[in-house]
This record gives structure tokens, sequence and C-alpha cells, in this order.
């Protein structure tokens, strides 16, 4: 492809993925007031879990859509499925339509996000990825930096529909934009249809992955044993989703994926819990709480750039385990000061210090990935990518949502050290997929 398409990728893919990470972020400040206005904090799990659902559905479909027919209907239709998702939920009358809207956006944002994996696999040379993806990782900054405060002023001033309803005309910007490199797209000549059997795993996974995190909300009595059964099926799905071999971490590709579902995994359950320890254990103003997710998303930047330097010097395998490593030292740091009361300043500069090794891994596992995959199969193991992510994540949160509720009655200081131990955990995973993932083949 020319230049000129190239810029069209890179911009487009940029604004789309900042798109997603904004209704990723501001749904959640956003949501007490949807909860009081449409009567319906009953469904207020359901209006986060149905997004996480259909993503991991949708993820699935457009990998393997995206190989068959090229990633230009696939990312157009994501696109307008995410734009209706954000119309519904915007001029929705009750909770239940809303959540059918949350449903809809994810479904959207898992067709469309996959299919620009496959746009630039198609679109961009080998050597200009790493600063691509280093782009594309920024592209969360901004949101999370000013995402919850921008979120709070319009809800404040305009009402909380315009969160939503505000965003659809920038989707359609995004689509103007890469709309040149999506002309230019193709399908591939022996890629696979997608099997039936396939859509119904998938749909067990998100099942699954929904209905363990709100029975992690109480884990007691007949929800822990329903919890087991759950754990079952959600590896059981994982196994028929995943490459061959991902969860038995075989080196080369399924490492890859499982490494990217541990990384995503460790820092995520982190993430959700450290704003509200610092407001209850060191008495942070929910804003100064907040700013250690605007610090962690400095130095994730800052990491994601370093990885676009160091790749063509160092073996981008390496990479992946040096910033595994990077993570695991800094959530077993957090273990620590959690565990003795440290000052909230101290865990600050420990979250900067692992987001910053999130950003060193995190973009490596989709180069690794696009590096290992046939042209015909570039679609549906970037959809593994992700859905390894998804799952993951889902299924850390769920266990750090059990330990955490019950500890939290007896001992709110043991309750956020068990997160940590939980994301510590995760971690190790992480570094020990990170060096499953070389094979006899330089990547």
């Amino acid at each position: 492809m020319s230049d000129v398409s190239t810029r069209s990728i890179t911009w487009g893919a940029a604004g789309l993925i900042t798109l997603f990470a904004i209704e990723y972020i501001a749904v959640g400040t956003a949501m007490p007031s949807v909860a009081r206005d449409l009567d319906g904090l009953a469904l207020y799990s359901l209006a986060f879990g149905a997004t996480v659902a259909t993503s991991v559905v949708g993820m699935m479909v457009s990998g393997w859509w995206s190989d068959h027919s090229g990633p230009k209907p696939v990312l157009l239709t994501g696109c307008l499925s995410f734009a209706g998702g954000l119309l519904l939920a915007g001029l929705a009358p009750t909770m239940e339509l809303f959540v059918v809207g949350r449903g809809l956006q994810g479904w959207g944002s898992g067709l469309a996000t996959v299919s620009i994996y496959v746009i630039i696999a198609q679109g961009v040379p080998d050597e200009r990825r790493p600063a691509l993806f280093s782009m594309l990782a920024a592209a969360w900054v901004i949101p999370g930096l000013a995402g919850p405060v921008l979120t709070g002023v319009v809800v404040e001033q305009w009402g909380w529909r315009w969160v939503f309803l505000g965003v659809i005309p920038l989707v359609l910007v995004a689509l103007i934009v890469i709309w040149p490199a999506l002309r230019k797209t193709r399908p591939s000549d022996d890629a696979a249809y997608l099997k039936v059997s396939t859509l119904l795993w998938a749909g067990v996974a998100a099942l699954s992955a929904a209905v363990l995190n709100v029975l992690a909300e109480d884990i007691a009595g007949w929800r822990a044993v329903l919890a087991v059964p759950m754990v079952m099926l959600l590896l059981l799905a994982s196994s028929h989703l995943l490459p061959a071999g991902t969860l038995r971490l075989v080196p080369g590709l399924p490492s890859v994926i499982a490494a990217r579902g541990a990384i995503g995994a460790s820092f995520i359950a982190a993430e959700a819990y450290l704003p509200l320890m610092l407001q209850e254990i060191h008495g942070y103003s929910p804003a100064w709480a907040g700013a250690i997710l605007a610090v962690g998303s400095v130095t994730w930047t800052v990491g994601s750039w370093a990885q676009s330097k160091l790749a063509d010097r160092a073996g981008r395998n390496e990479l992946l385990v040096h910033g595994s490593v990077i993570i695991l030292i800094g959530l077993a740091s957090l273990v620590l000061a959690l565990g003795v009361d440290s000052p909230g300043w101290t865990v600050l500069a420990i979250w900067g210090w692992t987001s910053a090794g999130v950003g060193l891994a995190y973009p490596i596992t989709s180069l690794l990935t696009l590096r290992l995959s046939p042209e015909s199969e570039v679609g549906k193991n970037s959809s593994s990518l992700q859905v390894s992510e998804a799952l993951a994540s889902a299924g850390v949160l769920a266990l750090s949502g059990a330990a955490f509720g019950f500890f939290y009655a007896t001992s709110p200081q043991t309750a956020f050290v068990s997160v940590a131990v939980v994301s510590a955990l995760a971690g190790g995973v992480a570094v020990a997929t990170a060096k499953r993932t070389r094979t006899t083949v330089s990547v």
C-alpha cells in the first residue's frame, strides 16, 4: 500500500481505538446517573457484563469473517453496530433497552477491533508496525487522563445521554479517515469458514465469564457451588476458542496468545481496585485517587514508545520477557506496600513502574502474533489474541472480586492485599508464558 493508505490506517485505527477507549472508561462515570434516571440499579452489573459478553462473540466472528471476506465489511459492520448501540443507549427509555444498547456496543467494538489488526497486517509494512502498535497503545492515554473528568462535565451540564450520543459523529469521522485504506483490503484465498460450534463455544465463554463476575459480588453458599462449574465451562470454552496448546503454554504462537491474556489480566485486576484503596485507606479524594490511573497511562505510553525503538535492536521475545518481569516486580512490590500500609505516594510510584512494563510487553504480543500467522489466519489469530485477554481478565476480575468481598467486612486492608496477590499471581503467569514464546524461528 502507499504512504497515503498507511497514514489512513494509522490515524483511522488510532481514532477508532480512542473512541472505544472513551466509551469503556466513560461509562463507569456515567452509570450511577443512568441507573438513577432509569430506575435500573438491579441491572447495574449487567450493563457492564453485557458489553464484555457480546464483545467476545464479536471478536470470534470478526477473525474468521475478516479472513474469509476481507476486513472491509467487518469494520463497517462493527462501527455501524457500535454507533447503533450508542444511539440506543443514549435514547433508551428503560434500563432494559439501555443494556441491549450496551450489548450492541460490545458486539460492534469486538468486530471492529480485530478487523483493524487484519487491516494493519495487509497494509502496513513490518518495519512500521512497532511504531503503529505503540500509537494504538497510546490511544488509551487521553481517555485515561481526561475521560472521567470530561464525562463528569457532560453529565452535569447536558445529561448522561450525551455521553453516548456525542460519540456517534466521531465514529463516522474515523470511518471516513480509514476509508482509503479499506478500499485496498482483500480476503484470503484459502481462509476457512466460521464453524457453528465456534460460535456456540464463544457464547458459552461469554456467559460463563459474565456469571462468574456476578457471583463474585457475594461468593458464599450456593454462589460458591455454582462458581465451580462456571470456571470449568470457561476453561473448556477457552480450549475450543484459542489456538491448540494455548492453555498448555506450547512454545510459539500459543504462548504469545496466553501471554497477552496473563498481561491484561494482571493489570486490570489491580487497576480496578487501586483508586478505591487510596480513598478508603489513605483518605484521598476521588480526583486524587483517579490520578494514579493517569500516571499509569503516561508510563504505559513511555514503555510502549520504548518497545518501538528497541524492537529492532533486541529480540522481541526478549523484550516481552523483560516487560513481563517488570510487571511482576511491580505487582510483588504492591503486595508488600499494601501489606505494611505504605504511604499513598509509594503506591503511585509502584503503579507507574508496573504500567511501564505493561506498555513494553503488551504491543509485542500483537507484533509476534502477526509475525507468526500465515495470511489466511491473521484474522483468526488476532481474534484469539483479543479473546484471550478478555476471558483471562474476566476470570481474574472475578477471582479478585471474590477475594476482596471475602475479606472486606473484617479487614479492608487485607481485602486490598488479596487483590494485589491475585494480580501478582497473574503477573507470574505472564513471565512464564513470555519465556515460552521463544521459537526456533527468529521473530
